[in-house]
């Protein structure tokens, strides 16, 4: 088959979101120049708004009907932006009809790239490959960091005392160990260790940092009974197995069998010893079993919108199916497709409901198990809809029986905390802007990418544990003075009768309104670290997709 017109058809799946960027050429037995075919496709992505522009305006396809809009956009970015221009026959009429226009189809790419504030490449801001640091989790059952450091040093790397500041990668040849987690190293922009011997016996796991909170926050003890409920490719279970020392036993779940494959390959690479995998949905287990009634710690990292991954390029698939779309209905509709662009708004605002409909469903069944005592919630979105939303409607579920764990016990030293403003109001738990920060406080959130960002993948975590029958309700005495029984079984009642959507809204509006008026006459407890328990940081994973190749999806739970 032609090389354009295959890659053609790979960027129409993409668009319809049947497959991965890796998935569909380089694990693609069909295609024979896989090297080259993710390159252009890739590049192909990341050029799609300046190259669109030029469609767009030079009306190359009215011109030239033959033309598909994926195919004309691979010959485009060949023509503009490639030194070879189109590598194929002078007589392929497909050519022919781009070829045609050459001198248009230039002159519109110069206009498109100052109109959409490209630069000198074509790319605009947001499109270009956000260069961030190489993380590197050192493998605690194999080696100590140290023992790694000295091992990079004969290899006459330069070891930093300290991250630079201000934060920024490591220059070429440098590392440092990072500040947050004692077992990561940082390593410059695209260091390829891949061929490192480390690497390849597992004493080196590529991971972005982001994607190790969530085992460090939950940090079961060695002797515990740990489910990771959406486990593969198994990062975060290899690293769950390597705080535990290979002790205890963790039950990693995945409904993807190749998936949970892969979980297997990687994490006794890893030399873990410690890992039952199922192939099963974590929603389906049954908790009465006597492995899973013995479980104390629960991971979950469900299907979300992977909104804050900019460190893999499949995110571009997104940006590009709804690119897609809006340009399909401009050529389709005679008013502009203003009333198409609302339906595919509200089709998005309808998925991101969706899903955190399906994150509460998990962290709901997680609750369930009778030992369970901890539980970690992470997505790698950026959107509140998956993240201070489902946590509000979890709390308006579970509280007083469940609590968030304080800001002492998860990632204390972390600067980026849950956004204030997108927690809603929790009927005898959370009423004032006050107590908004103090939910906020108690959760991680990660900025995607450089500059404003923090140098990794957009991240949240939250960390659930049961309030035990002697403890105090909620996060008392920090937060409501909820001694009693009796308060307990009325604040509950409240927050039943009182539920909405997962995304936290609808009724929301009506109970702050009340709340506001309520403010005044209500007496706030002073924040303190009384009751609470003293703690500190807990001493990462499919986020970083050398060793994943592809996301998670909802058939994985």
């Amino acid at each position: 088959m032609n090389f354009y017109k295959q890659a053609a058809q790979i960027l129409d799946r993409l668009g319809k979101k049947e497959g991965s960027i890796k998935g569909l050429t380089l694990g693609n037995a069909e295609v024979t120049d896989k090297k080259r075919m993710y390159a252009v496709i890739c590049e192909t992505l990341k050029h799609n708004t300046t190259l669109s522009l030029v469609l767009q305006e030079s009306k190359l396809l009215t011109l030239e009907k033959k033309l598909t809009r994926s195919l004309a956009l691979l010959l485009l970015h060949d023509l503009l932006l490639q030194s070879r221009g189109i590598q194929a026959s002078e007589s392929w009429p497909m050519k022919q009809a781009v070829m045609r226009h050459k001198a248009r189809l230039k002159a519109e790419f110069v206009k498109a790239k100052i109109k959409v504030g490209a630069k000198k490449d074509g790319l605009v801001e947001g499109e270009e490959e956000v260069l961030m640091p190489r993380y590197v989790r050192v493998n605690l059952l194999m080696m100590t960091p140290q023992q790694v450091i000295d091992a990079f040093i004969a290899d006459n790397w330069v070891f930093l005392p300290a991250p630079p500041s201000p934060l920024a990668p490591p220059a070429p040849n440098t590392f440092h160990r990072d500040e947050h987690l004692d077992f990561m190293l940082v390593f410059p922009p695209k260091s390829d260790l891949h061929l490192h011997p480390l690497y390849a016996s597992g004493v080196l796991i590529l991971q972005d940092k982001a994607s190790c909170f969530p085992a460090a926050i939950l940090s079961p003890p060695k002797d515990a009974y740990v489910i990771d409920g959406c486990a593969a490719p198994g990062n975060k279970t290899s690293q769950l197995a390597m705080g535990m020392g290979n002790g205890g036993k963790i039950i990693a779940c995945d409904l993807d069998l190749r998936r949970l494959n892969i979980l297997k390959r990687l994490t006794t690479k890893a030399g873990c010893t410690n890992i039952t995998a199922l192939n099963t949905s974590f929603l389906t287990l049954d908790t009465t079993t006597p492995d899973h009634s013995k479980v104390s710690h629960i991971l979950l990292d469900p299907s979300c919108s992977g909104s804050g991954i900019i460190n893999r390029l499949d995110h571009l698939v997104d940006a590009y199916a709804e690119e897609q779309e809006q340009a399909i209905i401009l050529e389709t509709t005679t008013t502009g497709g203003a009333a198409e662009r609302a339906t595919a708004e509200a089709k998005k605002k309808e998925r991101l409901v969706s899903l955190g409909e399906f994150q509460i469903e998990c962290v709901s069944k997680a609750m369930t198990f009778p030992n369970v005592r901890k539980i970690s919630y992470s997505t790698c979105s950026i959107y509140p809809e998956e993240n201070e939303h489902v946590v509000t409607t979890l709390l308006r579920q579970h509280w007083p029986r469940w609590k968030l764990t304080p800001r002492s016990k998860v990632l204390p030293t972390w600067h980026r905390r849950g956004y204030a403003d997108d927690v809603g109001d929790i009927p005898g738990l959370v009423s004032t802007d006050e107590d908004r920060a103090k939910v906020a406080d108690c959760l991680v959130r990660a900025v995607p990418g450089g500059a404003d960002g923090d140098l990794m993948n957009g991240f949240f975590v939250a960390c659930f544990e049961r309030v035990e029958s002697k403890g105090h309700a909620g996060l008392s005495p920090v937060w409501k003075e909820l001694h009693t029984d009796a308060a307990a079984k009325r604040t509950h009642a409240d927050m039943v009768a009182g539920e909405t959507t997962a995304g936290g809204a609808g009724s929301e509006d009506a109970t702050k309104k009340k709340n506001k008026k309520k403010k005044k006459k209500k007496k706030v407890v002073a924040a303190g670290s009384g009751g609470m328990g003293a703690g500190a940081e807990a001493a990462h994973d499919d986020d970083d997709n050398d060793d994943a190749p592809e996301d998670k999806d909802e058939a994985s739970v």
